[in-house]
């Protein structure tokens, strides 16, 4: 029975590797993007969507400091938010000696500003007729820019902030506080009547990927690196 239980554990465990694996997460959350998208152009999603988005915009016509709450989390999405971020971390990592880390961050945070703008362009999906709390918004609903570039930019800092630290736990609450804040950002931009779930759930598929092609290149520079020094 031990016996049994032992391989179980390690086949459990083998499967966890594979899947923590940039490459195998890029190709999961690639694909993931990719089939919300086919969603959503034949059409599959406007059930899930508009149930979901009744439900949940229903308890976001909220006033005073619960309206107040809901645009600051959303402002940690914004493109002008996560630029000065993004901006403040690659020069920190540029700083620190880390050119390729900073330049792949860069270059990461751009392609994701560029590929939303020109998938909300090209796939022209209307927003929600319900946008509440008199929040601005200027161009089309699919992809959400801000559910896609906050995944990248706090991923790609809790994957930085691991290298501080070999403690499990530790690891394990970095990433679980960027996913809350992504989560909670995300919601937002529902609870505000400004995007679609699938929006959101697709922006987080884009992101994600993203966020883990820049782990791939991270990973396979350092094996580059350690293979010259060997």
């Amino acid at each position: 029975m031990k016996s049994s239980d032992t391989k179980n554990n390690g086949a459990l465990a083998s499967y966890v590797n594979i899947i923590k694996a940039p490459a195998i997460q890029v190709l999961l959350m690639g694909t993931g993007f990719l089939l919300m998208m086919l969603f959503v152009y034949m059409g599959v999603m406007t059930s899930f969507d508009n149930t979901l988005f009744t439900t949940l915009s229903a308890l976001g016509d909220v006033h005073g400091w619960k309206n107040d709450v809901l645009r600051d989390v959303t402002a940690l999405g914004s493109n002008t938010v996560l630029i000065f971020v993004a901006a403040a971390v690659a020069g920190a990592l540029a700083l620190a000696g880390e050119k390729k880390k900073s330049l792949t961050f860069i270059l990461a945070v751009a392609a994701g500003i560029a590929m939303t703008f020109l998938l909300k362009a090209g796939i022209d999906r209307p927003r929600p007729s319900l946008t509440m709390q008199h929040v601005d918004v200027y161009t089309q609903s699919f992809p959400s820019a801000h559910a896609t570039l906050s995944t990248l930019v706090y991923f790609y800092i809790a994957h930085l902030l691991t290298y501080f630290t070999q403690n499990t736990s530790v690891r394990t609450w970095i990433y679980f506080t960027a996913a809350f804040l992504v989560f909670c950002i995300g919601l937002s931009r529902v609870l505000l009547g400004v995007h679609w779930p699938s929006d959101i759930i697709a922006g987080w598929f884009a992101g994600g990927s993203m966020a883990s092609f820049c782990f791939y290149v991270i990973k396979w520079k350092r094996k580059l690196r350690i293979k010259k020094e060997g």
